[in-house]
């Protein structure tokens, strides 16, 4: 594992651990969470159609939804107007478990991306679930654990690392691979101005960092052309 030595002015060197080597804490891509066969007794999951509310912003949850497919997404509303997409949750996620448990208004909606299977538990059925069913305590205990994680790893990418780093981590996240966990691709059914909410950049400069990608891939697929083809030439003149 590679490590780095810090000296800051004034302060104990301090040792850094390279974030390659860090264990792998999607921030941006969520996260399916397997380990759901106590849901065949749960009640039936129903279909949420696209742009569905489930949980809404400022309100008590009376009901906790298990995702058992398809996509969310956690958005907060400001005083003046401006909704903002703070998170993204897909299966195994218990939408308005914190609120309802904490028994406090949600910080934020909880609204279907894509068309989802959703079953849907009273506060006080959930609560008779998780005594009953130690699988279902595991799993629910388990994703808390993992949501703080994601979220701390969320706060890093946001307060340590540049616009660009957290585009680039994003693009990365999106096709990692883990043994143990699989994740979600969100790009595909994210709107753009949804996608720079999420990397808490404007759109504007999201934009320009797309532009700025496509031209640096742009030369260098030139540059690849241009070695290739002059490749092809040196083997003709050697022929000759």
């Amino acid at each position: 594992m590679e490590r780095t030595t810090t000296n800051l002015p004034g302060k104990q060197s301090i040792t850094a651990i390279h974030p390659a080597d860090l264990p792998h804490i999607p921030a941006f891509t969520p996260v399916l969470a397997g380990g759901t066969g106590f849901v065949d007794n749960l009640p039936a999951a129903r279909f949420a159609p696209p742009g569905t509310l489930l949980v809404e912003q400022g309100a008590n949850s009376h009901s906790i939804y298990l995702i058992e497919k398809g996509l969310v997404k956690l958005t907060h509303l400001s005083v003046c107007g401006r909704e903002t997409t703070i998170g993204l949750r897909s299966e195994g996620w218990y939408a308005g478990a914190t609120s309802a448990l904490l028994n406090d208004p949600s910080v934020y909606a909880v609204r279907a991306v894509t068309g989802c299977m959703v079953a849907r538990l009273p506060v006080h059925e959930f609560r008779r679930y998780l005594r009953e069913s130690h699988d279902m305590m595991d799993h629910f205990l388990a994703g808390l654990c993992f949501e703080v994680a994601a979220q701390a790893s969320l706060q890093v990418e946001v307060m340590a690392n540049s616009a660009e780093d957290r585009l680039d981590h994003f693009m990365l996240e999106r096709v990692a691979e883990h043994p143990s966990r699989r994740t979600v691709d969100p790009l595909p059914v994210l709107k753009q101005m949804e996608v720079a909410q999420l990397l808490s950049i404007t759109p504007e400069h999201l934009s320009r960092l797309m532009h700025k990608k496509r031209q640096a891939s742009t030369r260098s697929a030139g540059g690849i052309r241009r070695t290739a083809h002059r490749g092809s030439l040196n083997s003709s003149h050697h022929g000759l």
